[in-house]
């Protein structure tokens, strides 16, 4: 498994039809609501809505879903949520086609025989996506009066860093992945060094963490990078200088850390008090084997759990009659774009406060300009999507075909070893064995705004 199909499950990047369903076919039945009949915010279960009376042309949003849908997207889960309630909702398996594939690929049974069947039900990965979680659990404990702010030094907490050159680091630095910190990989040169090495190439992934057993420790023990030089994680022909936005995994993972330490808690325990349990987000997260939570990844919830986290951040931290997360702290994810505008990658998307903004204008295959205005999202390797448009009051989720490989029995990530009895990782497809297939969120996101009416 180690040498054939985790070459690019240790990379954690930005970016007929099975058992198929949508909102009001298999399990439920739709029934018209009032505005003020919401109760989202008592049971923290969805309500429905017709597209129709959701403002869509129906048609046109069901051409969306078959594009998000389609055979060989490999795509579990696709849904619309809109003014608070779910207009459309579908869901899948593996197709036969995309069986081939895996079976073409070399994938063995064992591994591709977990994805026949998927429903509303069914377990989605965050991979990357978790990152945004945390921001929001930092934006908690601030509210909480455990953190004093953003602009605090995060040597307050990582006391390892207090008597060199990171004790200037703040946590605005660690959220905007922008620390200046080296990133941290795998050694692929020399596959018997198991220790960390500082990436030999660029680490737009990131860098790899999962294959060690002690995360946490490895991210707190970096250094910071030399600038005015070339430095082959970053690019080949562009100095890294101070302040540079470098997308690096181990940097979420030390937010994890500073939450830990601040709030005398486990990172999985307080987001389940403070958090979760207020929107109904049931949920598994992933470990390694020290027991850190893997804060830059790996947590494990349904579709439309995922969607009430971005229903959360949708209403600037409100659920209901409760203040989940400040709404000042909301405005600093928003303030994102223009304010941290990826330049020295000659990019018009915005990344900061652990969130992306989309680029724009960017013109579509039929000479439209989509997105003309920033849409926010969280987003994790092999297509997962929570997709905030503040503007049309909209959230979007799309998950891949995801089956949580545990042949331990728990949670706790082990690449190596035999794949019936020692392996554990959270397995989505296709990317995660090594097949480079790649969802088209944008397109999907744009023929969604086509089908908008009012």
């Amino acid at each position: 498994l180690k040498h054939k199909y985790l070459h690019l499950f240790w990379v954690l990047t930005l970016y007929s039809c099975g058992n198929s369903s949508n909102s009001t076919a298999q399990n439920e039945i739709y029934q018209p609501i009032t505005e003020d009949q919401n109760n989202l915010y008592v049971t923290n279960q969805w309500e429905l809505t017709s597209p129709v009376e959701a403002g869509f042309n129906e048609d046109l949003l069901q051409e969306a879903f078959d594009q998000g849908m389609a055979d060989g997207s490999f795509t579990q889960a696709s849904l619309v949520i809109k003014n608070e309630r779910i207009v459309h909702e579908e869901y899948r398996g593996l197709t036969e086609q995309e069986k081939q594939i895996l079976i073409d690929n070399n994938v063995p049974e064992q591994i591709y025989a977990n994805f026949d069947f998927r429903d509303r039900f069914s377990l989605a990965s965050s991979w990357s996506v978790a990152k945004s979680f945390v921001s929001i659990v930092i934006g908690i404990a601030i509210d909480d009066g455990l953190i004093d702010s953003i602009d605090e030094v995060a040597s307050n907490y990582i006391y390892e860093w207090e008597n060199d050159e990171r004790s200037y680091i703040t946590i605005r630095d660690l959220l905007n992945m922008r620390s200046g910190l080296v990133p941290i990989c795998r050694d692929y040169s020399n596959p018997e060094n198991a220790d960390p090495i500082i990436c030999e190439s660029y680490a737009g992934s990131g860098g790899d963490l999962l294959p060690f057993p002690d995360i946490a420790s490895i991210c707190i023990d970096r250094e910071i990078a030399q600038t005015g030089v070339i430095q082959p994680w970053f690019s080949n022909d562009i100095t890294w200088e101070e302040n540079y936005f470098l997308y690096i995994n181990c940097d979420t993972q030390v937010l994890g850390k500073i939450l830990e330490r601040a709030v005398g808690n486990d990172l999985e325990t307080y987001a389940e008090i403070n958090l979760f349990s207020k929107i109904g987000f049931e949920n598994y997260w992933w470990r390694d084997a020290t027991n850190n939570h893997t804060a830059y990844c790996c947590l494990d919830a349904t579709p439309r759990d995922f969607a009430k986290f971005g229903q959360l951040i949708l209403n600037y931290g409100s659920w209901g009659n409760d203040r989940i997360v400040s709404e000042s702290y909301i405005r600093e994810i928003r303030s994102i774009y223009p304010n941290y505008v990826l330049s020295e990658r000659n990019s018009t998307s915005a990344y900061g406060m652990q969130f992306w903004t989309f680029s724009f204008p960017r013109t579509q295959e039929d000479g439209i300009e989509f997105p003309t205005y920033p849409i926010y999202s969280a987003i994790g390797y092999d297509g997962q999507y929570i997709i905030i448009d503040f503007e049309k009051n909209m959230v979007v989720i799309r998950n891949s075909l995801y089956h949580p490989y545990i042949a331990t029995g728990d949670r706790v990530i082990n690449v190596e070893g035999d794949l019936i009895t020692e392996v554990n990782f959270p397995n989505t497809l296709p990317n995660t064995m090594g097949i480079a297939t790649y969802f088209d969120t944008n397109q999907f996101l744009y023929k969604i705004h086509k089908s908008i009416i009012q």
